[in-house]
């Protein structure tokens, strides 16, 4: 008995360390609300667009990606990364879009507790 009491001690502390004892049991995406562009929006060539929107989150939020992609031969155009550590972000980012395409902005929020929220939104240029 007195050989395995430490072996058993040991294990015990093994299993308290390892819970997550911050409270948290998150398991809630980011939630992201796009104001523009609007699905299937059409701007002139060369056009500046404003991409902007909120996204929250019951704790924190740890990383947002956006990516703007033709999806008329898959280039990637544009590739933004914030990481703004606060519950509440204001998306306001601009890029300008070629001529003649069909593109696809996809805003992406990973949280602290690895939950990830997306959204996507197709426009096009003429």
């Amino acid at each position: 008995m007195k050989k395995i009491a430490p072996f058993f001690l040991l294990l015990l502390a093994n299993i308290y360390c390892s819970k997550n004892n911050d409270g948290s049991d998150d398991q809630v995406a980011p939630a992201i609300t796009l104001s523009s562009p609007a699905q299937g929006q059409t701007f002139a060539g060369n056009q500046v667009v404003a991409i902007t929107g909120t996204i929250t989150d019951a704790e924190k939020i740890a990383e947002v990606h956006i990516h703007i992609s033709n999806t008329d031969n898959g280039s990637l155009l544009v590739d933004i990364h914030r990481y703004p550590g606060t519950g509440n972000y204001a998306l306001n980012e601009t890029f300008t879009i070629p001529g003649n395409g069909t593109y696809r902005i996809q805003v992406i929020a990973k949280d602290n507790s690895a939950n990830e929220g997306r959204t996507t939104v197709s426009i096009s240029s003429n």
